[in-house]
């Protein structure tokens, strides 16, 4: 067995075994060179007997984890929709601002699918191969995470009409589309609410949402909400049979309608495990391929059986990418920790975590790290690290914000575009490398302050190395020449030196 990860606590190892039948039994045999012994079920034992062997009793096929093949190590790009690009100023709210003005809680910039559709040859630069949208259903802010009608599309992003023509020309360019399922609370204003409010314990939707009490008087105590903080946003009894069918039913609508290729699960933690389970059934009924990605900051072990989610969004990955580029954390603890983060997941979900420096719910990363070269370093590490990387609309510019609502800027257009041309090209690159997307990752040991790794597929093996240190790495040993194929790095025979503060991507010469 090979060691795949380690941690300050313990060791992983791992292989692969094929066999014809699908049931076994197994053991494990540990040998130092000095003494044998062996681990089994009931624990350490000198001498392993069939009835203490590990029993794998059968193999079904529910049982296997299927993802969608075509998601595998793609990019994603984060599309705030109001935010991005006016494409049709005739569907505009009244009162949009500048571009160049900063939010408030109460912001619209005119953004809309018609601008989408008008950048997607931007996006298809950087190799992008997903877009996902933030919500776009009928509410009454411009964040829409408070839906009040589930079945109608937001008029001034261009409706139901101008989704379906993004849809269409996303398609036509081999890009996949990702709606935003904000299934654990909706607005105040919807439509059964309101009737809850206007018949209390006799409406018909009563039992729809978690009321603690009737009447309801107190409307900050009285009911749970979003975050438990956000009376205006109530949330559903998930684990109710008719609200399962009622917002399962809608995702299987749209996704049929429209040819929908994925859906994001907004809080998908604090929705019932229930609603997740049928979600992902009746929605394979729907595509096959449909890709599934929740919304979960902790371990999401519970929700990647296969049953629920396809992966989940990968803040472990941020937490101690940010730790390590601020210089909190050195390379091996960083190591370490994403040794013990993946361990958590099964191997083949590995290349599917959805890695990111930061989102809508985050500090932007330029102003976290405070340098653009550092935010730099760390975009062109998470776009050669195993899983699915997440571009945050404008981190590609190093746009800069603060906590909500200033992390949501409006897109700067023309913004540092040397910076935007250096990502791209890696972005691009990566899209073409099934190594880059689908090969193993194995750390490589070079020093506190630079990141360093190789990912191999097959006969493929790609080097990266992220020297956040202002000195230049010793030479690197690899195990054979090397070709640089993006970066800086100087190579001489069989060893690599990459400048400070710089990135170099290399192949290895077959």
């Amino acid at each position: 067995m090979a060691l795949v990860a380690r941690s300050e606590a313990c060791d992983w190892f791992e292989t692969e075994i094929t066999l014809p039948e699908k049931r076994f039994k197994y053991y494990f045999k540990l040998d130092d060179g000095r003494e044998e012994v062996y681990y089994c079920a009931d624990g350490f034992l000198e001498k392993p007997e069939e009835t203490n062997a590990f029993f794998y009793p059968y193999i079904n096929h529910y049982d296997l984890v299927e993802l969608p093949e075509w998601a595998q190590g793609e990019i994603i790009y984060q599309v705030w929709i109001d935010r991005f690009f006016d494409g049709d100023p005739e569907n505009n709210p009244s009162g949009v601002r500048s571009f160049d003005a900063l939010p408030d809680r109460n912001t619209y910039y005119g953004g809309d699918f018609a601008g989408v559709i008008e950048k997607l040859g931007y996006l298809e630069e950087m190799g992008v191969k997903i877009l996902y949208l933030s919500p776009l259903f009928y509410s009454g802010s411009y964040h829409k995470y408070d839906v009040i009608d589930y079945k109608r599309v937001e008029s001034i992003y261009g409706g139901e009409e101008g989704l379906a023509a993004l849809v269409r020309a996303a398609h036509a360019k081999g890009m996949k589309i990702v709606l935003d399922a904000v299934f654990n609370h909706c607005s105040d204003q919807h439509a059964f609410f309101q009737d809850v409010l206007r018949h209390q314990r006799q409406s018909l939707y009563a039992d729809w949402f978690t009321i603690r009490r009737f009447p309801i008087e107190d409307r900050a105590q009285d009911y749970d909400s979003f975050a438990g903080l956000i009376p205006s946003m109530p949330r559903f009894n998930t684990d109710h049979p008719q609200v399962i069918e009622y917002l399962v039913g809608i995702a299987e609508d749209w996704t049929r309608r429209l040819g929908i290729d994925g859906w994001r699960l907004d809080v998908a933690d604090e929705v019932s495990h229930a609603l997740w389970k049928v979600f992902r059934q009746r929605l394979r009924n729907v595509k096959k391929d449909i890709l599934i990605i929740g919304e979960i900051w902790n371990q999401a072990g519970r929700w990647l059986l296969g049953d629920e989610m396809d992966t989940v969004t990968n803040y472990a990955f941020m937490k101690w990418l940010r730790s390590f580029a601020r210089g909190e954390i050195g390379a091996k603890r960083f190591w370490e920790r994403m040794g013990a983060n993946a361990m958590l997941y099964k191997t083949p979900i590995h290349t599917y975590l959805v890695n990111l420096v930061g989102s809508h719910d985050t500090t932007r990363n330029r102003r976290y790290v405070g340098s653009e070269k550092t935010h730099e370093l760390m975009l062109m590490t998470m776009l050669c690290f195993s899983g699915i990387p997440l571009i945050y609309y404008g981190d590609e510019i190093a746009m800069d914000g603060g906590e909500d609502p200033d992390n949501r800027r409006a897109m700067q257009w023309g913004g540092n575009d040397s910076l935007r041309l250096r990502i791209a090209a890696l972005g691009k690159l990566r899209s073409q490398s099934d190594a880059l997307k689908m090969g193993k990752m194995v750390p490589i040991d070079v020093s506190e302050r630079v990141l360093a790794f190789s990912r191999v597929y097959q006969n493929k093996r790609i080097f990266a190395v992220a020297n956040f240190d202002p000195l230049p790495t010793n030479p690197i040993p690899v195990r054979r020449k090397t070709t640089l194929i993006f970066g800086h790095a100087r190579t001489e025979g069989k060893t690599v030196s990459v400048p400070g503060r710089s990135f170099a991507l290399l192949e290895e010469n077959t």
